[in-house]
Order: C-alpha cells, then sequence, then structure tokens
C-alpha cells in the first residue's frame, strides 16, 4: 500500500497572538504516514507554536491544518489521535508510573490498560518501577515513563518538544535512542522541534 504523501499537511498556516506580529508566516509542509521530522531553530522561532497548532493547543489565524485530509482546526485535542512529549515531562505528580501510562486509554478494561502499560514500560526499561511515584525518578526515567504514556493511546502523530534538552549528556543519548527505537517500530508520523543543531 502506497503511503499518504499527505498525512500531516500545513496550508498557508499563520499564526499571530497580537493580532500584529506573526510568529508564524505562510506555512507549507507536507508530512507522510511514517516520516519523521525535526523542526530546527533558535528560541522564538515559532516551532513549539506549529506542534501547539497540530495538537489543538492553539488556531490557526490563517490557514488550515490537515491530518489525513481532514481539515482538524475545529476538532478538540483529545479526539485528533495525536501524542506529545514535553521538555518538563508533564507526568501527573499524584499517580504512579503505571497509571500515569495508562491515562488516556479510557474505553478499554482496566485489564487491557494495565498490561498495555507493562508492555510499554518494558520497552522504555522501566517495568520495575510501575508503582513509583514521579517524584522518585530521574529526569531520564520520568522522560521515559512520558514517552510510554503518549505511545500507550496509538497516536496516528507524535510531536516532541525539546524532549531530551532538560537531561544531561549520558541520559540524552539513551533517551534519545529508546525514543527513536520505538517510534521507528511503531510507523508513528513523528515531528520534533529543537534549537540544537546536532540533535536535529
Amino acid at each position: 500500500m502506497a503511503k499518504n504523501q499527505q498525512f500531516v499537511r500545513f496550508d498557508k498556516v499563520d499564526k499571530s497572538y497580537d493580532g500584529k506580529v506573526l510568529v508564524v508566516k505562510d506555512l507549507n509542509l507536507d508530512i507522510a504516514e511514517g516520516e519523521f521530522i525535526t523542526m530546527l531553530g533558535p528560541s522564538g522561532s515559532g516551532k513549539t507554536t506549529c506542534l501547539m497548532m497540530l495538537a489543538g493547543f492553539e488556531t490557526p489565524t490563517n490557514g488550515e491544518i490537515y491530518l489525513d485530509a481532514n481539515p482538524i482546526s475545529n476538532i478538540p485535542p483529545h479526539k485528533r489521535g495525536i501524542g506529545m512529549v514535553f521538555q518538563n515531562y508533564a507526568l501527573f505528580p499524584h499517580m504512579t508510573v503505571a497509571r500515569n501510562v495508562m491515562f488516556g486509554m479510557t474505553g478499554f478494561p482496566r485489564a487491557v490498560r494495565r498490561q498495555r502499560a507493562c508492555e510499554l514500560l518494558e520497552r522504555v526499561g522501566m517495568v520495575e518501577s510501575a508503582e513509583a511515584m514521579p517524584h522518585t525518578l530521574s529526569g531520564g526515567q520520568q522522560q521515559r515513563v512520558a514517552l510510554a504514556r503518549s505511545l500507550a493511546r496509538q497516536p496516528a502523530v507524535m510531536l516532541l518538544d525539546e524532549p531530551f534538552s532538560s537531561l544531561d549528556v549520558n541520559l540524552r543519548d539513551e533517551v534519545r535512542e529508546i525514543t527513536l527505537r520505538l517510534l521507528c517500530e511503531s510507523h508513528t508520523v513523528t515531528m520534533m522541534v529543537t534549537h540544537d543543531p546536532q540533535e536535529a
């Protein structure tokens, strides 16, 4: 089966927060199924804004974003099938590691959610910490849990917002390798932003 070459499409997208300055200007971008792309640029260049518009946390000022040929500007974030890994992990502090990963897999029996959480934690090397609380984990461990949580929903698109920048060099390499391996295996469309040329 041929890949959809326009699975994600930004069509003449502008974004302004104040009605005067365009943070994103006339963005035209096609991302094919299974493709991994990186947006590289300095802080304030609009990279994260592009992710936020695709995720549904921001709305384009002009233009349209399409997902599998369907316009998504009026679709709420939780109905877009998009996973996101943030720079600051964004784990729920009152939930165990396993419950963090299970979060959002609504509509499935608890046993199914638990099994998938365990499978993903195994793949990111965190299954032994399933009942731990996030504050007891290192930064690298928390980021691996955040990755597992995002993949648990089997998203059509994965967004990575500077996901490795807060980790020290050794952890960064380890978590990056795990992330790339899992995303390549899942054939998930991935869009990552970074200001680091080497990482890009």
